[in-house]
Order: C-alpha cells, then sequence, then structure tokens
C-alpha cells in the first residue's frame, strides 16, 4: 500500500494532468452543447462589466437592465444583418432560378470558347472536350434544377427549427445575462475563496487575452492578404476587385483552403481563355499571398499568443476530426485551455517543491 502510494505521489502531476484533459474533453465534448447560452453569457457580463459598473455609478440605473439593453442591442443589429442577407439571398437564388435558360447559355459560350482554345493551343480535339464537358454540367444543371434547389426552398420546417433554436439561445442568454449583471460582484465576493473558482477565473482571462491575440493577428493578416489580392485582380482586369480581395483574403484564413482555391482556378480559366497576361498575374498574386501569410503568422501568433502556429493549425485540424464542424473552434480552444492547466500544475508543483528544499 506505501508503494503503491509512493507511486501515486511521484506521477501526481501526470495523473492531475491527465484527469483535467480528460474531463475537459468530456466537458466540449458533452456537456458545453447544453450550457452554451450561459458559458456567453458569463463571458459577454465578464467583458462588460467595467463600462456597467461605470455606468451605474454615474446614472444608477440597474446593472442588469444595462447588460440587457447592451445585449439586446447587439442581438437585434446581428438579427438585422441575418435578415438582409437572408433576404438577399433568396432573391438572388429566385433570380438565378428564373434566368437559368440564359445562364446556360452563358456557361456553354464560355465552355465553347475556352475548348477552342484549348484545341488552338495544345491541339486536342474542341468537340470532344466540349461534349465531354457539357455532359456533365448538363447533368449538374439538372440536379440543380430537380433535387438541390426545390430541397432548399421547400425545407420549410427545418428553417423554423433553425430559426427557434436561435431564438430561445439567444432568449436564454439575454435573461442569463441580466440576472449575472445584477449580482456579478455579490458572486464574485461568495467565491473569490474557493480555490478553484478563483484559479478557473485567472484562466477564464488568460484563455480571452489569448483569443483576443489571436483574432487580431488573423484581422491584420488577413487585410495584408486581401490588399495583396484586390492588386491582383484590379491589374487582371476584374469586375469589383476590393470585393474578390476581401473574399479571398477570409477564405484564406480557412484550414486548409488558402487563397489557391480562388485564385489557381481563376488563373488556369484565364489560360485557357487565352489570357496569358491574367493567368500570370494571378498565379504571381497566389504566390506573394502564400509567402505573407507564412512570414506574417509565425511573427504575429507567436510574439502575440507565445503558441507556434503548427500547434494552432494541428488543433483545429483534430478538433474538426473530433468535435465535427465545430471543432474549427472547440480544438484551439481546448488546446489552450489544456496548455494553460499544464502551466498551473507543473508551475505550482515546481514552486511546492522548491519551498519544501
Amino acid at each position: 500500500m506505501g508503494c503503491f502510494y509512493k507511486d501515486i505521489q511521484k506521477y501526481r502531476k501526470e495523473i492531475l494532468f491527465g484527469a483535467a484533459a480528460a474531463v475537459l474533453f468530456v466537458v466540449i465534448k458533452y456537456v458545453i452543447v447544453y450550457i452554451l447560452p450561459f458559458v456567453f453569457a458569463g463571458i459577454f457580463v465578464f467583458l462588460i462589466r467595467r463600462p456597467i459598473e461605470f455606468i451605474h455609478k454615474k446614472t444608477k440605473i440597474s446593472k442588469g437592465f444595462l447588460a440587457g439593453m447592451i445585449l439586446l442591442f447587439i442581438i437585434l443589429i446581428l438579427g438585422a444583418g441575418i435578415w438582409y442577407c437572408s433576404c438577399f439571398g433568396i432573391a438572388k437564388l429566385k433570380l438565378l432560378i428564373a434566368n437559368m435558360s440564359f445562364y446556360e447559355n452563358q456557361l456553354f459560350s464560355l465552355v465553347h470558347s475556352c475548348c477552342e482554345k484549348v484545341e488552338s493551343n495544345l491541339g486536342l480535339s474542341s468537340l470532344t472536350i466540349e461534349n465531354l464537358i457539357l455532359d456533365r454540367v448538363n447533368i449538374f444543371i439538372d440536379d440543380l434544377k430537380i433535387d438541390v434547389v426545390p430541397k432548399m426552398l421547400d425545407q420549410t420546417m427545418f428553417y423554423g427549427k433553425i430559426l427557434f433554436s436561435g431564438v430561445m439561445f439567444f432568449l436564454v442568454m439575454l435573461i442569463a445575462v441580466v440576472l449575472l449583471a445584477k449580482d456579478y460582484q455579490m458572486m464574485l465576493e461568495k467565491t473569490e475563496k474557493v480555490v478553484l473558482f478563483r484559479e478557473s477565473v485567472m484562466m477564464l482571462k488568460k484563455l480571452i487575452c489569448l483569443i483576443g491575440a489571436y483574432l487580431c493577428a488573423q484581422i491584420e493578416i488577413i487585410l495584408v492578404v486581401s490588399l495583396i489580392c484586390f492588386i491582383g485582380f484590379a491589374i487582371s482586369g476584374y469586375d469589383y476587385p476590393y470585393v474578390w480581395g476581401l473574399a479571398t483574403g477570409i477564405l484564406d484564413v480557412l484550414p486548409f483552403v488558402g487563397t489557391g482555391v480562388v485564385l489557381l482556378p481563376m488563373a488556369v480559366l484565364q489560360l485557357l481563355m487565352g489570357n496569358e497576361w491574367s493567368a500570370i498575374v494571378l498565379t504571381v498574386t497566389f504566390i506573394i499571398s502564400a509567402l505573407s501569410r507564412e512570414i506574417l503568422e509565425p511573427k504575429l501568433i507567436g510574439a502575440k499568443m507565445g503558441v507556434i502556429p503548427i500547434a494552432i493549425l494541428l488543433s483545429v485540424y483534430v478538433g474538426a476530426k473530433v468535435f465535427g464542424p465545430a471543432g474549427v473552434i472547440w480544438g484551439p480552444l481546448y488546446m489552450l485551455m489544456l496548455y494553460e492547466i499544464y502551466k498551473k500544475i507543473y508551475r505550482k508543483t515546481e514552486i511546492s517543491e522548491t519551498e519544501k528544499n
């Protein structure tokens, strides 16, 4: 029994860290989905606590009422934006369906032109290539008309469930924010003596700072890449180069997507159409944007977060595999929280051992 106790003491750091990693995994995988509105409410109240306290002292308005009004204003702004984008998207989709024949003719003309360019440049039969492509295009358009679009428009119940879930989420979050803001200081005073709660609050503060630093670094990179892509599209003669540049810059931040998913197909298309200059410009734009990210990402993320970019990329990939699509967010959060727990456990153990010696 004594030997077993000594072994436990010998590996107590590893056991504690493994238990913390397991508990954190179970919470993110199975528990967090049920308490997510309360988690967001807690983070929101934590972020706005100081301005709320300042306004409360000046006006004597209830903290809960102030926090609720701020959140309600944000929800209304987001809701208006989502509603506008949804209406815009539906209108464009209806216009696409109504003018499907026109777009088919445009697409067939483009394919015919590209195939003629391929025949003149490479000597391949344009008729064979055109028939092969058009057969695939016709199958895709038929599926779009018969299957995809009608299903998207007819899933009223599905969209209603999503809308109801979203309304319930924000309603619960709103009520939680009002209650938490009202009793935040009292709850803080009553729980500040609890070691676990105090350590959790400190870790949460550190985590929020790390997330903020990561987002700031990514925004800076997106702006640089978007500017590079904007210049490339403008030189290539594309309409609305600022829209294409911004969209490409945003896509560049997504894992395993990058600017190549937009720039390289466009470069190939321009080459097939005989626009060699535009193809060269887009290819050079891709190379410069990719190099810019490779240079800026280690410098900005490493300097602001103290975490190497490959660790973030690995956490995104593993998170997506383990937690599903939401793992793109939960993966890095899990890694950052686990890293903070690791530092807490090993730093405390090293300090206590130093004091004993």
